[in-house]
C-alpha cells in the first residue's frame, strides 16, 4: 500500500506539472523578464493562497501532523541562492528535470545524475561538515516551556496568518484583474488558473495520502539520493515515501505528454549538456544546504508557514532575478 500511495501521488503531480510546464525557474525568470511573463507566477500565488489556509486547517483539526522545516537562516539563505544559481545555469529546477524527462528531454538524465552527485557530496561527502555547521542552532520559539520551530503563527499568532493570507489575496486579486485572459490556456498547456487549482488539489491530497501512510511530509527532493543510497546499502532509512513519489513524476509526465500530444523525444547540444550537468550539480548542493528545494520549500514548506521555507524561497526568487541578469550580460 505504501508503494502505491506514493506512486499515485507522484504520478498526479508529474501529470499536472507537465500539463502546465510548471518549472520554477521559468516561474521566477518570467516574473523578472521585460516584458514580464506572469502566467506561472500567478499559478504559484494561487497555490499559496488556497493551500496555506487548507493546510493550516488540517493541522488545527489534527488531520495531519507535519514536519516543519527549521529556520537556520544561514543555511536557507545561502542554500537558496546556490540553488537559484543552479536553476539559472540549467534553465530548469529539480522537479523540472523529472517531468521534462517524462516529456522526452533526454538531456535531463545527465542533469539528474549531476544532481545526485551534488546531493551526495553535500549530505555524505566533503561538503557535509559545511552543511551541518550552517544548519546548527536554528531559530526557535519558546512555547509552553518547550522550543518550537519558528513559524509565522508561532511568532505572530493568528494576526500574522490572517495578514499573510490577506496580502496574498490582494496580490492574486490584482493579477486576476490585470490578466486579459484569466482562464485561457497557453497553447496546449493549462492556463494559470486551472494549473494553480490542479496543483493545489494534488498537494492537499498528497498531504492526506502521506499522513494515511504515517509519513510527516508530502513532497521534496533534498536528501533523496543520500537516503536512497543508504537504503540500497541495506541501512534502515525509515519511509521511502518521498523518493517513490519523486521518481513517479516521470511516468506521470509521460502520461500527460502522450495524452496531450506534447511528447517530443530529443537530445541536446554539447554546450547544453554541460549547462545541465553544472546546473544539476549546483542545485543538488544548494538544496542539500538549504534542506529543501523549489518543491519541498516553495510549495510544501511555505503553506506550513515555516520561516525556514519562506526564507529559502525568497532567496531562490532573489537569486534567479540576480543571476539571470548576470548571465544575460
Amino acid at each position: 500500500m505504501t508503494i502505491w500511495l506514493a506512486v499515485l501521488a507522484g504520478i498526479a503531480l508529474g501529470y499536472v506539472f507537465e500539463r502546465g510546464d510548471f518549472c520554477f525557474h521559468s516561474t521566477w525568470r518570467g516574473a523578472f523578464a521585460k516584458p514580464a511573463e506572469l502566467s506561472l507566477f500567478r499559478a504559484y500565488l494561487v497555490v499559496l493562497l488556497i493551500s496555506t489556509p487548507v493546510v493550516q486547517l488540517m493541522i488545527a483539526i489534527d488531520l495531519i501532523d507535519p514536519f516543519i522545516p527549521a529556520f537556520a537562516w544561514k543555511a536557507t539563505i545561502l542554500g537558496g541562492l546556490i540553488f537559484a544559481l543552479g536553476m539559472v545555469v540549467a534553465s530548469t529546477c529539480i522537479t523540472g528535470m523529472f517531468y521534462k524527462l517524462g516529456h522526452g528531454m533526454l538531456g535531463m538524465v545527465l542533469a539528474l545524475a549531476a544532481w545526485v552527485v551534488g546531493d551526495l557530496v553535500t549530505y555524505r561527502g566533503p561538503l557535509s561538515s559545511l552543511r551541518e555547521s550552517l544548519n546548527e542552532n536554528p531559530i526557535t520559539v519558546s512555547e509552553g516551556g518547550a522550543d518550537e520551530v519558528a513559524t509565522v503563527d508561532s511568532l505572530f499568532g493568528l494576526f500574522g496568518i490572517v495578514g499573510l493570507v490577506a496580502v496574498a489575496g490582494l496580490v492574486v486579486g490584482f493579477l486576476v484583474w490585470r490578466s486579459p485572459e484569466p482562464f485561457s490556456a497557453r497553447a496546449k498547456l493549462l492556463g494559470w488558473l486551472p494549473l494553480g487549482l490542479a496543483t493545489t488539489a494534488v498537494l492537499v491530497i498528497g498531504w492526506l495520502l502521506a499522513d494515511w501512510h504515517g509519513f510527516d511530509y508530502s513532497f521534496g527532493t533534498s536528501g533523496v539520493p543520500s537516503q536512497t543510497s543508504r537504503w540500497l546499502a541495506g541501512e534502515d532509512v525509515g519511509s521511502m515515501w518521498i523518493p517513490l513519489g519523486l521518481v513517479s513524476l516521470i511516468p506521470g509526465a509521460l502520461l500527460a505528454a502522450k495524452r496531450s500530444g506534447t511528447l517530443w523525444v530529443r537530445g541536446e547540444s554539447g554546450p547544453r549538456y554541460a549547462q545541465l550537468a553544472a546546473g544539476g550539480f549546483t542545485m543538488g548542493v544548494g538544496a542539500g544546504i538549504a534542506g529543501g528545494c523549489n518543491l519541498g520549500h516553495a510549495m510544501v514548506g511555505v503553506p506550513l508557514l515555516s520561516l525556514g521555507s519562506i526564507s529559502a524561497t525568497i532567496a531562490m526568487i532573489a537569486g534567479v532575478g540576480l543571476f539571470s541578469r548576470v548571465v544575460s550580460r
